[in-house]
């Protein structure tokens, strides 16, 4: 994981950030600017460009391409709610289709032009963005894509987390996520569906939660989604200045309905559940996370793991 940060170029206070990311199945390159005080008023503008593929190979039998880019601009309400605005445009290309996947992942192969138009509220009433240990943070988006491009749809998400000391340094958090994507005109396309798995639903593989082809087991998505997690949060008895604590959570969470009649299908709205524990660091590179997670409710056609590492606060 690798970043580039330069500030106070073309003016006080603006942010020109380089980001790259490079593992075995996936990579991405960002390049970001912002203006944090667009012309001489308290709105945070700018745009990202970027490129990213990624190896789904052991999950839907494919690769994915994504090239283009994002002009943003978010401002206050008051001091704790934020209203944004962005347009997306990007090409998203489906490739390496396996000849013995499922029909659905041969029928989404090739190119889509997406144009999207997004609107976000944010109420934040936490006492940190990096290491909160108090209050809570509300978020809602709203996505259309039918702007040109050749997608059309209206996707829908909506988040919460709370944050509450229970002792010196312990810290229980509880929170989720719920989301609907309706299609307009069309089926709701593979790379649109909601997926379910990973930093969302620990101790399950990310894409091993949801519809998944009972023939080729490729996972196809769901066009709804619900998650959620408790975790408390406590030290380890060792020094400060290390950032290291422990961590003990339960998640759970479902993703369904998959409109097609062209295969066969494993889609059930079963509830998953999983317990696990775990240990994060404050690094000086932001926060880091390793995970031990063992489902306890799933179905034979999911798909677990049992170790994950990840990078960033989870919201």
């Amino acid at each position: 994981d690798v970043g580039l940060s330069e500030r106070n170029l073309m003016g006080e206070g603006n942010d020109l950030t380089l980001h790259g990311v490079l593992s075995g199945r996936s990579s991405r390159l960002n390049l970001k600017y912002t203006e944090p005080y667009f012309l001489d008023r308290d709105i945070s503008a700018g745009f990202d460009l970027f490129h990213s593929a990624s190896d789904n190979q052991d999950t839907s039998s494919f690769s994915t391409k994504q090239t283009g880019g994002v002009l943003r601009a978010n401002y206050p309400f008051t001091e704790e709610l934020r209203q944004s605005w962005s347009y997306t445009i990007k090409k998203v290309r489906i490739e390496d289709v396996s000849t013995s996947a499922s029909q659905l992942v041969q029928d989404a192969a090739g190119n889509e032009l997406v144009s999207m138009l997004t609107h976000g509220e944010t109420y934040d009433k936490r006492d940190s963005v990096t290491s909160p240990t108090d209050g809570y943070i509300l978020g809602m988006t709203n996505s259309f894509a039918g702007i040109g491009g050749t997608k059309r749809f209206f996707r829908n998400k909506i988040s919460a987390q709370k944050y509450i000391p229970i002792y010196d340094q312990v810290v229980l958090s509880f929170g989720g996520g719920i989301g609907h994507i309706l299609g307009i005109g069309e089926e709701v396309g593979l790379f649109d569906r909601f997926f379910l798995g990973g930093d969302d639903l620990r101790g399950f593989s990310s894409r091993g939660v949801g519809p998944r082809d009972s023939s080729t087991k490729d996972a196809l998505g769901g066009e709804w989604i619900y998650h959620g997690s408790t975790q408390v949060n406590f030290p380890l008895g060792l020094p400060d200045e290390l950032g290291l604590s422990g961590k003990l959570f339960t998640d759970f969470g479902s993703t369904g309905q998959l409109n097609s009649s062209t295969t066969s299908v494993n889609d059930t709205s079963s509830l998953r559940l999983s317990i696990g524990t775990g240990l994060d660091w404050s690094s000086p590179f932001g926060p880091i996370g390793i995970d031990f997670g063992f489902p306890l409710v799933k179905e034979s056609f999911d798909q677990t793991e049992t170790i994950r590492v990840n990078f960033g606060t989870r919201f």
